[in-house]
């Protein structure tokens, strides 16, 4: 009885670990986010940040269940219009060249996964940072032009932290130190 126990945990733990390693490898590469749907076409695409009451509507070609090619996307919140987004999917997912455009602002550059990511520029309200980004936040070297003047340097998460020069873009500057 004693040698049946020993190997049942040693079987359990042996695939926890699996488990574990596996989690953590799937975490890594695939980004957290979720597809949605069009409610006409059935075409999915992929929302890197979902939030209630978001719906789609693509206008492209559909391969597998999933928007694929040159197209346009409209993301509309309770049914209204909040979004529009132009470019390249591959996979459902807006990758490579392409525009998003909200109310707040825009993004003209480098995609992935539905994020600004390479080099591009974005605009919210007053401020045009233009640079790099990565996993949809200023990282490497950009600069922001707003009424102030012009703020140049080595971005990280959105934060330029350099010399005396501390500043946010499209983060809480609370996340800046």
């Amino acid at each position: 009885m004693k040698v049946f126990w020993v190997k049942r945990v040693a079987g359990a733990i042996s695939v926890l670990w699996l488990w574990l390693g596996w989690s953590a490898a799937i975490g890594q590469a695939v980004p957290s986010g979720a597809f949605v749907a069009d409610p006409e076409s059935g075409c999915k695409v992929w929302n890197p940040h979902p939030e209630t009451g978001e719906t789609v509507h693509w206008l492209g070609s559909c391969v597998d269940g999933l928007a694929d090619g040159k197209g346009k996307l409209e993301w509309l919140r309770n049914g209204v219009p909040s979004e529009r987004d132009e470019g390249e999917w591959r996979l459902g997912r807006q990758t490579g060249q392409g525009v998003q455009q909200w109310s707040g602002g825009r993004y003209d550059g480098q995609l992935l996964n539905g994020e600004p990511n390479g080099h591009g520029a974005m605009t919210l309200q007053s401020s045009r940072y233009e640079g790099e980004f990565r996993n949809g936040k200023p990282n490497g070297d950009g600069a922001v032009t707003n009424y102030q003047g012009i703020f140049k340097g080595k971005w990280r998460d959105g934060c330029l932290t350099e010399g005396t020069q501390r500043m946010a873009f499209s983060v809480p500057s609370s996340t800046c130190r």
